[in-house]
């Protein structure tokens, strides 16, 4: 058995150089828009897709684009030699690794790419790259020097956007894993296309009426399913459907012509009376044929079965409905090519984009465990033949189907700026391989939690987590009045923050994993003040209290017994960690009374609201008018009811500090933008 085991990709948009390792039935994509989720779809896609070798300028991560200015300048000081200004130029490389039984006796399709002489080795690689070569640097590099000096870089471009489709060519090899300087090149892709086979369900699916395009999208692949099952490869009963749509389409040919063509030639002039005597002896006659290709295409729909005889044309179905139906037929039409297939690929990866679109949540969270069984289902037509070698990469901006996905399967996209430039690239988080700081206890946790809360932690920009649910319905009112203070680029407002009740008993299982996404996050905790009182710890006032009964504080500063004025001493550094920052009760300004939970934070916040006097015993006061608060009707009433009222100290701090934005990244080499877009290949 033969299973792709790792991806790297180079110098391709996003992905500068990324690895990702892939599961043996499905690898989940997830991660915030534009993080290059896409783009390791598409890269699939131009070396061994539809769009082979349609490679672009702007294809090349902007990280590399100066390789081609320095490739220029050594090829213009005409000192180097022609193989280092060749190696100087920046390439799009698609690296596999295969992994294969050790005691498989044939390896078929793999056979090409085991250059190995290790007998314990059961690893092969293969290289596709795109690059320039010899033969073609004066095509790319050779341009005239530009009057003006500063506009040189603004040329060259120019010049390479024409040139790199001429100069640049796909190249194939195969890598020991023993040894990388030995390899062995392929001068076609044949070898490849045996290997492994692609397959694509993109996120742009026409399935909505009131867009462009034909909304008949799931009766096109009819014409799809049907060239398959006329290849002589395909399968007997397959053919013997595909010749029945002959025959039939061949009869009514026949049909057509003794009656429909002679109505047809009364249409047509006779040419004589035109009056040319050299056509007076010719006629012309109408012959109608009917293609079973263009007959499936254009004038097959599919209805789905009504009552009474009224079938319901494919619009009429839920959008959700034709978005799995579509998929499915999709998956059927691949696995019928795969079988298809003269020599069948060792084995097949197929992308699929966005599944969740329109399907409702239930439906979203089986999605991934319903593949494996589309998959047997498939396979089980074809009993005593090998069952269908697919592996999924699926992308998706769904909570509800990344988290009921298994842990390991997690690849985590995330968008940052380079420590050198500032320009962009994608950095991939391997769950399997990374998140080891994670306990498996702490991660069948995690995955439980955020499956049952539908947490959206893979797609925020920036997270809160809170204790319990009166910060959490009253966070979106809060992060508004912070907002008022702070300037507009900064304001929460304009970004994407989850909030999660993450419990002040559990919050610490979440500090692993938010440090291992790079996420920005604000932990908002209670002091949780306790004094000992007949050998047991007690809650009580911030002023009584002797140290704290909250694991995430404790965790947080490595102290089960840390005090409440150790606490109260920390400073805004110590309080911060990586990309989290915890925040807990501190007083006002101008106070010296503290908090012991949210609730008596507020009141003190909030003095005369509450009738409380601002004297010596206003800390005692506000936590016994705290005891009596109901929590989910105080959250109600200054969400929504109350319009003025003060933040907490502790929480306006913190929010302050996760308004803070990144660093801006430098802007890439520039691009000349071209004067019409070249249409994209459907």
């Amino acid at each position: 058995m033969i299973k792709l085991v790792n991806v790297q990709v180079e110098g391709f948009r996003l992905l500068e150089n990324v690895g990702i390792a892939i599961e043996e039935t499905a690898t989940v994509v997830v991660g915030r828009n534009n993080s290059g989720k896409t783009s390791l779809t598409e890269v699939f896609d131009r070396f061994l897709g539809e769009q082979t070798g349609r490679f672009r300028l702007e294809d090349f991560a902007a990280a590399i684009r100066p390789k081609f200015l320095a490739a220029k300048a050594l090829r213009a000081g005409g000192d180097e030699p022609p193989v280092k200004v060749l190696a100087e130029l920046p390439v799009i490389a698609l690296t596999l690794t295969f992994n294969y039984s050790p005691d498989t006796d044939d390896l078929g399709p793999l056979s090409p790419f085991v250059i190995d002489l290790e007998p314990s080795c059961t690893t092969a690689i293969a290289r596709i790259e795109f690059s320039a070569s010899l033969k073609t640097l004066g095509v790319l590099l050779d341009t005239p020097e530009p009057a003006e000096a500063e506009k040189a870089t603004e040329e060259l471009f120019r010049h390479l956007r024409e040139a790199i489709p001429n100069a640049y060519s796909i190249k194939i090899s195969a890598i020991d894993p023993t040894d990388e300087t030995n390899r062995r090149t392929f001068e076609r892709a044949t070898e490849l296309n045996n290997l492994i086979s692609t397959g694509f369900v993109k996120a742009q699916r026409t399935l909505d009426v009131g867009k462009r395009g034909d909304t008949d999208v799931i009766g096109k692949l009819l014409n799809k399913l049907f060239k398959t099952a006329n290849s002589i490869t395909a399968s007997s009963d397959d053919q013997h459907i595909a010749q029945g749509l002959k025959a039939s389409v061949t009869d009514l040919e026949k049909s057509m012509q003794e009656d429909f063509d002679d109505r047809l030639k009364a249409l047509l002039p006779a040419l004589n009376t035109f009056g040319f005597p050299s056509l007076n002896d010719t006629e012309l006659r109408p012959q109608t044929t009917i293609d079973v290709e263009s007959l499936l295409t254009d004038n097959t729909r599919i209805l789905y079965t009504g009552a009474d005889g009224v079938h319901l044309p494919e619009g009429y179905n839920g959008l959700g409905t034709r978005n799995l139906i579509y998929i499915l037929l999709q998956l059927e039409a691949l696995h019928k090519t795969y079988r298809s297939t003269p020599m069948r690929p060792g084995t097949s990866i197929v992308f699929i984009e966005e599944p969740e679109a329109h399907l409702h949540p239930q439906m979203q969270e089986v999605f991934i465990g319903q593949l494996n069984r589309a998959v047997s289902t498939l396979s089980h037509k074809y009993p005593g033949e090998t069952a269908w070698q697919v592996q999924f990469v699926v992308s998706t901006h769904s909570s509800h189907l990344a988290n009921a996905a298994p842990f390991d399967a997690i690849r985590y996209f995330l968008n940052e700026p380079t420590a050198a430039n500032g320009v962009r690239r994608t950095k991939v988080k391997d769950f399997r391989k990374g998140a080891n700081k994670i306990s498996p206890e702490d991660r069948r946790f995690l995955q439980q939690y955020m499956t049952l809360t539908k947490c959206d932690l893979y797609f925020a920009d920036k997270a809160i987590l809170v204790e319990g649910a009166t910060e959490r319905i009253l966070m979106p009112r809060i992060t508004k009045i912070v907002d008022v203070d702070l300037a507009p680029e900064r304001r929460l407002g304009r970004q994407y923050l989850t909030t999660i009740e993450a419990g002040g008993a559990h919050a610490q299982v979440f500090y692993p994993l938010l440090d291992y996404l790079e996420l920005k996050t604000l932990i908002i905790a209670d002091l949780d003040a306790v004094k000992l009182v007949d050998s047991r710890w007690k809650k009580c006032p911030c002023a009584e209290g002797g140290r704290t009964s909250n694991s995430a504080l404790k965790t947080w500063f490595d102290d089960n017994e840390i005090s409440v004025a150790a606490l109260q001493a920390k400073t805004p550094e110590e309080k911060t960690k990586g990309y989290c920052r915890i925040a807990y009760q501190m007083a006002e300004d101008g106070s010296e009374h503290c908090a012991r939970s949210y609730e008596d934070a507020l009141i003190l916040a909030n003095l005369t609201d509450f009738g409380i006097a601002d004297d010596a015993d206003a800390a005692i006061n506000a936590w016994e008018t705290a005891q009596d608060f109901k929590k989910s009707e105080e959250a109600i009433k200054y969400a929504i009811r109350e319009e003025n009222w003060n933040v907490p100290k502790y929480i306006r701090e913190g929010l302050a500090w996760l308004s803070e934005p990144p660093p801006p990244p430098e802007a890439p080499p520039p691009i000349i933008p071209e004067a019409e877009p070249e249409p994209e290949v459907a």
